[in-house]
């Protein structure tokens, strides 16, 4: 008997929101303090965050467009694609394409640019020049 008594004055916690579990009702082995936080808890295990992802994902954004912001400021608006793989630019990752007349164009944030296989070429801010293309 004094060893049941032991057991029940351990104060377990929920995983989920750390509330201490009152085990005045339900199974004395549970883990969680209600069903939702069982259900929360298991759908985050099954489901992990992207957030790493999406972190990882916008910092090479956003070092494409500082490469690009550097090249466009310097008045460089087009450089051989090995030189800039080596400015830190990667090739992968951009924020739209379309084509418009017969060639692609390649968006990355606020700055359009043309990849061809051996050349990135007419690198410029999207607002520039949209009076040519109208």
């Amino acid at each position: 008997m004094l060893s049941l008594e032991k057991e029940s004055d351990q104060v377990s916690f929920c995983p989920q929101c750390g509330k201490p579990l009152l085990l005045t009702y339900g199974r004395v082995d549970r883990r969680f303090c209600s069903a939702a936080c069982k259900n929360l808890w298991h759908n985050r295990q099954r489901y992990p965050s992207k957030e790493k992802e999406v972190k990882k994902v916008l910092r090479i954004l956003f070092r494409n467009r500082e490469v690009l912001d550097k090249l466009i400021r310097m008045d460089i608006h087009s450089m051989d694609r090995t030189t800039l793989l080596h400015l830190g630019y990667n090739p992968n990752y951009f924020t739209s394409l379309q084509k418009l007349r017969h060639r692609w164009v390649y968006t990355c944030l606020d700055i359009r640019y043309e990849l061809t296989p051996t050349r990135v070429k007419n690198i410029a801010f999207l607002w520039e020049g949209e009076e040519e293309e109208e």
